[in-house]
């Protein structure tokens, strides 16, 4: 596959903005895919937008504790995030979310927004949240669709020292979550550049940004030095942190690349808009198999033993042996919608989140009373 040039850039970009306007990743209505967090047996789940929920899981599902925003304290209703992207912050005593509206707040521990104890609320963002922030000791950062990269502090959400109060402009809109590694914050555009800075004084580390050939839209740190950069442009780089040089040549998808990988000894499973899934060996490039899920991949999918699970959006759970690549099963979920929320693993099972709120369990060992491997839904009572 030839690499995205420069000219097609544009092109490519209006793709993306027709594909969203027709509600291919929900952008035209916002809703969120923001995977669930777990603490222990609490998990917290956005289960409707910006609606934040805390639940005790017990062995019938799970008992539900407290939502953000409670429409009966006039403060929280005020609070519009419009839809939430990326994973809740735990800094502490607070729980920071960071709205596709551009607006953020920390809540108390119990989930509530009492400014006074620590809570505090900010709109002075220019654009939209896509990609989530990240946590990095005391300060956050987060990239908007105005092509601003912010670094704000925990305590108050206020401006950090190095970094300008309406962002630092660069080039082409960012839709991904930042990356924070070895004290440098790495961050990928739509117009297919990555850059790194020094998260400490705001220098730019590398002489000049990577150009990926095509927009970034997700960005993961695998370690070792190296970034795992995938594109729209169906390509996928691994770049050298220390040096922004790519490390080989990209491996060639069939489709867009918006996913995160999972990892083991050394090979990266990751899926692409084509409903392929792949197995890439990080050393070599090379493929060890290919399975064809029929539907668009966005979701992380997990590892559990031997067994690759992963969800698509067509709200299919596909469970396929690690060694092989051969399905083992496939589960449709009703009435879960599409699967966007990375997969989490948690006590040897996969959890996973639909676009309409309703939380499952998939279990990758065979059931001696089914014979198959299976998916549950895990219901939260008690909701108000």
């Amino acid at each position: 596959m030839p690499l995205v040039t420069r000219r097609k850039l544009p092109f490519l970009l209006i793709a993306v903005v027709a594909i969203l306007s027709s509600a291919c990743v929900g952008f035209s209505e916002p809703r969120g895919w923001a995977e669930p967090v777990f603490d222990g047996e609490t998990v917290y789940v956005f289960l409707d937008r910006e609606e934040f929920v805390a639940v005790a899981l017990d062995e019938f599902g799970g008992q539900w504790m407290w939502t953000f925003p409670d429409e009966d304290i006039d403060a929280e209703d005020d609070i519009q995030l419009e839809a939430v992207y990326g994973p809740p912050l735990f800094a502490g005593d607070r729980v920071i979310l960071a709205g596709f509206s551009g607006e953020i707040v920390a809540l108390t521990a119990a989930g509530r927004y009492v400014p006074g104890q620590g809570s505090w609320q900010r709109d002075d963002v220019n654009g939209n949240i896509v990609g989530g922030a990240v946590l990095a000791g005391d300060v956050f950062a987060f990239g908007t669709t105005e092509a601003r990269l912010y670094v704000r502090r925990v305590e108050d959400g206020g401006t950090v020292a190095g970094w300008p109060s309406d962002g630092r402009r660069l080039d082409g809109e960012i839709w991904s979550q930042p990356v924070v590694a070895g004290g440098i914050l790495y961050v990928g555009t739509m117009d297919g550049n990555l850059y790194a800075f020094d998260l400490a004084t705001g220098a730019e580390i590398w002489p000049e940004p990577f150009d990926a050939g095509g927009a970034i839209a997700s960005l993961t740190f695998i370690g070792d030095g190296v970034l795992f950069v995938p594109t729209l442009g169906s390509e996928v780089w691994l770049v050298d942190t220390e040096t922004g040089q790519a490390r080989g040549r990209p491996f060639d998808a069939e489709g867009w690349v918006w996913t995160r990988p999972v990892l083991r000894d050394g090979i990266a499973y990751f899926g692409d808009f084509e409903g392929f899934v792949y197995a890439v060996e990080l050393a070599t490039g090379r493929s060890r198999w290919t399975y064809d899920t029929e539907s668009k991949v966005k979701a992380q999918g997990v590892i559990v033993g031997e067994t690759l699970i992963v969800g698509d959006e067509g709200g299919t759970v596909h469970f396929v042996d690690l060694a092989t690549g051969r399905g083992a099963n496939t589960v449709k979920l009703d009435g879960a919608g599409k699967i966007r929320a990375d997969l989490v693993e948690k006590d040897g099972f996969a959890w996973i989140l639909g676009t309409e709120g309703r939380l499952y369990r998939a279990t990758p060992v065979n059931r001696s009373d089914q014979g198959q491997l299976t998916v549950v839904e895990r219901e939260v009572r008690g909701l108000p």
